[in-house]
């Protein structure tokens, strides 16, 4: 067989293979030509404006901060495991995700966080990690070395193709990032550390003439200003040889004033770092009662974010500076709502409903432990031990030293957050000390017994040594009923108490406040005031039916629940599911235990909690249920209930329905025509054994004469003031 040759192909194809790979090992790129030409330049600023304040000595280990570095210690084998080089530049690593967006920026600076704490810090236990001091220091400095070139100051994009910064939270990344590089600053390579400052000065440096954002209703701009502030103060506190340093200790205090600010701050004259607060002040961001409102509701979770103000502090203490007073700007009066809020197990009730995970037992322990440093508060020293004791058990179920399973939230990087708390506590108690001597639990409780009544946040609360009661009628309307302060029971359901409403032709709509009264209650006879009374009307399925309700929380352990509905135009109604209590059913041993008991005149079921297949759904006979000797339910209403038995987790959490009343095409109604009423007594704590008399008469259409053990109860929901007599008794 002969060759067949074309051309002189053949022998040119190795000269221009040759030729192409002499040119690429010929010399750096153009690229690295300008990355290297503008480090030689900035390489002598190390020792002018680039050079850092010295961090000053922390003080010994405390109780506290041991408990929190063991914790740290714990995450390094989850840490490992998610550690990959990054192949773009020698000696840096990313954790988890490479990317230019929070979920991937934000969870690696919150690793490079602690593993810098764990690195620089002493006190942690060698035993008990799978990696030497030397290699976690080692994994800290790659991060920050991936974390600074990828900055928008710097020179390389991230594995998505963008660099990250100049974006609405990267001065929060980057005060996270850059707080880790200060801590290991003298370990860091020279244009690691040429990287840090550009990256740390450029998002500071985005705020030396903005002004501070404003925004008071539905998404509150207190934490945006915050968590900027941060970034500043950094700045300000690290690079204190930069003539830009003025402008920052400035600019923080104007961030940090500004963040939780109400309308009567415009015209306050009190004196705050050397100006009045109004000279200071150019935004609203919070209610006039302390309450904000994030995500459409007023939101625990985000009112806690004045500890990002008070995380600054920490950066003060380090370099050895003054904090500002604007650090300290309204925080106890929107700690004293906070912890109002705050059950003994240190976690939150969410009186308008969560869209994040519902057990954030962080957020006490992190407010509270910074409360207790900086502004030496009892309350807030058992707020964090309360949450710490919470997070400790939720961790020893996993040997990884994670926190919690998957199914349980709904943030992508939970743990890496949690890293970040830990670290800052860790350094906030080796600079303050351990605080106060907490109060107990019982001291605490006894504290926060009290009726309040929200105006601006729409919200009622009732706190006793027995039950957390609520109700909401802004952003939609609920009621909550907590067994003492079981946050594991309770589910801040949305529909709380107001339940779900199915008419043909409209959808069932979030509740419509139209008109409302709410009272703390005037007792008569000898009994001690306590308890509130909210009437309200509401607009329900797009304008079809009016649901009138009253929520009545008595001195003692009942709630009473009273409900009208009036079909406003002709319907027909396919279902009714009111008088709703939403009931966790989780998976979370030893807290919870998967399964749920509930007694009623049928007899008992086990409900279970997560487990395969789908949803089974009880239609109860009865007239009272009993779940697990933690809440009671009578009712004089359709005469049946439902429990909803869900066994998958949805939004973080695995929720069951018990609906007190339940009707199953209702059928037609004509507008005018009542449709459903109900009367529910709702008792925390009660044992499936007690009994329970409700009684209940009509002295007129709108009016319901209660009795309940020992209340006489008389409850209006018409607009007209009438006198009726309650068994026997006058009433007004």
């Amino acid at each position: 067989m002969t060759r067949k040759r074309i051309g002189n192909s053949v022998n040119r194809t190795p000269f221009r293979l040759f030729l192409l790979m002499s040119l690429l090992a010929s010399g750096p790129s153009l690229a690295q030509q300008e990355r290297q030409a503008a480090l030689n330049q900035e390489l002598p600023k190390l020792k002018t404006i680039y050079r850092t304040t010295t961090i000053k000595s922390l003080g010994l280990e405390t109780p506290l901060s041991g408990e929190y570095s063991q914790l740290l210690t714990r995450y390094l084998p989850l840490i490992r495991t998610n550690l990959h080089d990054w192949p773009q530049e020698p000696g840096a690593k990313y954790h988890k995700r490479d990317g230019s967006q929070e979920h991937a920026v934000r969870q690696n600076a919150s690793v490079a966080l602690a593993l810098a704490l764990l690195a620089s810090s002493g006190g942690r236990d060698e035993q008990g990690a799978d990696t030497t001091r030397a290699q976690t220091q080692a994994d800290a400095i790659a991060l920050i070395r991936y974390l600074s070139v990828t900055h928008a100051a710097n020179f390389l994009p991230t594995g998505d193709g963008k660099k990250w910064g100049d974006h609405w939270q990267s001065a929060f990344w980057a005060s996270v990032a850059g707080q880790a590089a200060w801590l290991v600053w003298d370990k860091l390579p020279d244009d690691t550390r040429v990287m840090a400052a550009r990256m740390i000065i450029h998002e500071a440096d985005r705020f030396n003439t903005r002004p501070p954002d404003n925004g008071e209703w539905s998404d509150t701009k207190a934490e945006e200003n915050a968590w900027n502030s941060e970034v500043i103060a950094l700045a300000a506190c690290m690079f204190s040889h930069h003539p830009n340093a003025p402008i920052w200790r400035e600019r923080a205090i104007v961030w940090m004033i500004n963040s939780f600010t109400t309308q009567a701050d415009h015209a306050d004259n009190s004196m705050v770092d050397g100006k009045r607060v109004r000279d200071w002040v150019t935004t609203t961001n919070i209610h006039s009662d302390f309450t904000l409102e994030n995500h459409d509701r007023v939101h625990p979770d985000y009112l806690s974010t004045f500890s990002l103000n008070l995380r600054n502090a920490l950066f003060y203490k380090l370099a050895g500076l003054k904090t500002p007073d604007a650090t300290f700007h309204h925080v106890l009066d929107c700690f004293r709502v906070f912890e109002h809020l705050t059950a003994t197990n240190g976690s939150l009730f969410y009186v308008n409903g969560q869209d994040w995970w519902p057990h954030r037992h962080e957020l006490p322990m992190f407010v509270g432990g910074l409360t207790s440093v900086l502004l030496r508060d009892a309350n807030a020293a058992r707020m964090e031990r309360a949450g710490l004791e919470s997070l400790k058990t939720l961790h020893a179920r996993f040997e990884n030293g994670r926190a919690f399973d998957p199914r349980e939230v709904n943030y992508p990087n939970v743990e890496e957050e949690l890293m970040a708390r830990y670290a800052e506590l860790y350094l906030a108690h080796r600079l303050f000390g351990d605080g106060p001597r907490p109060v107990s639990p019982e001291q605490f409780r006894q504290a926060q017994c009290d009726t309040r009544i929200f105006e601006a946040g729409g919200f009622v609360t009732h706190r006793t040594r027995e039950k957390f009661v609520s109700f909401a009628w802004v952003n939609g309307a609920m009621g909550l009923v907590y067994p003492s302060d079981d946050t594991w029971f309770t589910a801040p359901y949305e529909r709380g108490l107001v339940g779900r409403i199915e008419v043909d032709g409209a959808r069932d709509t979030p509740p419509k406040l139209e008109a409302r009264n709410v009272s703390r209650l005037h007792l008569s006879g000898s009994r001690a005031d306590g308890g509130f009374a909210f009437v309200g009307k509401f607009s329900r399925c797009e304008g079809k039916v009016r649901q009138t309700l009253a929520v009545i929380s008595l001195p003692d352990a009942p709630v009473i629940y009273v409900e009208q509905l009036r079909a406003l135009e002709d319907v027909n109604v396919r279902k009714i599911a009111t008088g709703t209590v939403a009931i966790f059913n989780e998976d979370a041993r030893p807290i919870a235990t998967n399964q749920r008991r509930i007694w009623t005149a049928e007899g008992a079921i086990v409900a279970r909690g997560a487990a395969s297949g789908p949803t089974d759904f009880h239609l109860l006979k009865t007239t009272w249920a009993n779940v697990d000797d933690k809440l009671s339910l009578v009712a004089q209403a359709s005469g049946q209930m439902a429990y909803t038995e869900n066994h998958a987790y949805q939004r973080a959490r695995l929720e069951q329905e018990l609906a007190a009343n339940y009707v199953a095409e209702a059928g037609v109604k004509k507008a005018g025509e009542i449709i459903s009423e109900s009367v529910i007594a709702l008792v925390p704590n009660a044992p499936h054994t007690q009994p329970m008399d409700l009684r209940v008469e009509r002295p007129g259409e709108d009016v319901f004469s209660i009795s309940f053990g020992r209340w006489l109860v008389a409850v209006n929901l018409g607009e007209l003031q009438i006198k009726a007599k309650v068994f026997g008794q006058n009433f007004k």
